[in-house]
């Protein structure tokens, strides 16, 4: 898993990203994934959805059940 966080940084207008837990710096390099350019995940990339579909919480639960949702209080 993957969590990101803002590095406070852009580039070309567009935020760079860092892994808090590998510290891995991330990047769209591609029109569809982005890519670690620096640290220990450097080289791997997440593939970007071409048409997310909206669903209930409920059925994404069912297909995901070890996803940690933040909800508001």
């Amino acid at each position: 898993m993957v969590t990101f966080g803002t590095t406070g940084y852009t580039m070309n207008n567009i935020f760079v990203l860092y892994d808090r837990g590998g510290e891995s710096v991330w990047y769209p390099t591609g029109p569809k994934h982005l890519e670690a350019t620096s640290g220990a995940k450097r080289g791997a990339r997440i593939e970007f959805l071409d048409n997310p579909t909206p669903m209930p919480l409920s059925e994404w639960r069912e297909a995901h059940p070890t996803t940690t949702v933040l909800l508001p209080d």
